[in-house]
């Protein structure tokens, strides 16, 4: 069983990529690719966690990166990034960063606004006092919880925070084309995340997928906690259609951020994501018949 999409605290995830790779290890995952939100300083870490503890895990370099595409939620992964490019990807987070910044300090004049108790250090720190690499959306729901303000999380995201909400503040990310094009440009595989999120229908999803395909999509993530078997018989035929590879993760983030999306079994046991999906995403031959027979024999 791998997982190839999770999130640390190096974007809007709960726990240290150290502590994401001991719980990768008490389920024996095979492989973990930790794709923290427009960032990859978690990376640094996570192997020298797993040096130090000679783990077996193969570990997988990724991000997922924020694209901007009309009238479509989409985010694309990058997958089994080369050591060699991560400076790339690097300075690529450093402007992410400084966005994110801009985005914060607004967000908390619009629940000041609306008379929230809320500074900009409980959100920019960790329980334990550290800084956090970015401020998400994640951090201002566990202070809102805490605080008594919203009863779940759910109401951060579909009541505050959510377009025309209270406290909405727009992202506007680089366009799909050229997020695709960077991440090809430095040797990773760029996966379509979670197509479910994109709400498109199956005609629509197709042509949206073709034309990320001419920019130089790579595959499309047909494994995700969301994603229940009948969508991903659906992303399975896209792909088989279009030569495309699969790709699956959890999206585990722990915490209050979707906490229903454990890492590698996915919500309610729902994934059992088997390491050929790794094989063939760093294989440099085409997909065969058979990759995609394979692929329906696990959905």
């Amino acid at each position: 069983m791998i997982d190839l999409h999770t999130h640390s605290n190096a974007s809007d995830g709960f726990l240290t990529p150290s502590e994401l790779l001991r719980s990768a290890e008490k389920l024996e995952l095979e492989a973990l690719a930790l794709t923290d939100h427009d960032a990859v300083s978690g990376l640094k870490e996570l192997h020298q966690a797993a040096r130090e503890s000679n783990s077996k895990i193969e570990l997988v370099n990724g991000s997922e990166l924020s694209v901007y595409y009309p009238h479509v939620q989409m985010e694309i992964l990058a997958l089994d990034i080369p050591e060699k490019n991560l400076q790339a990807f690097e300075a690529y987070q450093q402007s992410e960063v400084e966005r994110r910044e801009q985005m914060a300090r607004k967000r908390i004049e619009l629940l000041q606004n609306l008379g929230i108790e809320i500074e900009y250090e409980e959100v920019a720190r960790d329980e334990q006092g550290r800084k956090r690499i970015q401020i998400r959306r994640p951090h201002f729901t566990d202070v809102l919880l805490k605080k008594g303000y919203i009863q779940n999380a759910q109401e951060a995201y579909k009541v505050l925070f959510a377009k025309g909400g209270v406290a909405y503040v727009e992202n506007t990310p680089k366009p799909a084309q050229e997020i695709i094009e960077f991440i090809r440009d430095n040797g990773a595989k760029a996966i379509l995340a979670h197509p479910v999120h994109t709400k498109l229908v199956q005609e629509n999803l197709y042509n949206t997928i073709k034309e990320l395909q001419g920019y130089g999509l790579n595959g499309v993530e047909i494994f995700h906690s969301a994603q229940p078997k009948a969508n991903r018989q659906i992303y399975l035929e896209i792909i088989r259609d279009l030569g495309l590879l699969a790709s699956g993760g959890s999206d585990f983030h722990g915490g209050t951020a979707h906490p229903e999306n454990k890492l590698g079994t996915g919500r309610f046991h729902n994934l059992n994501i088997p390491y050929m999906i790794l094989s063939e995403l760093r294989s440099e031959t085409a997909p065969s018949p058979s990759y995609y027979t394979e692929i329906e024999k696990v959905l």
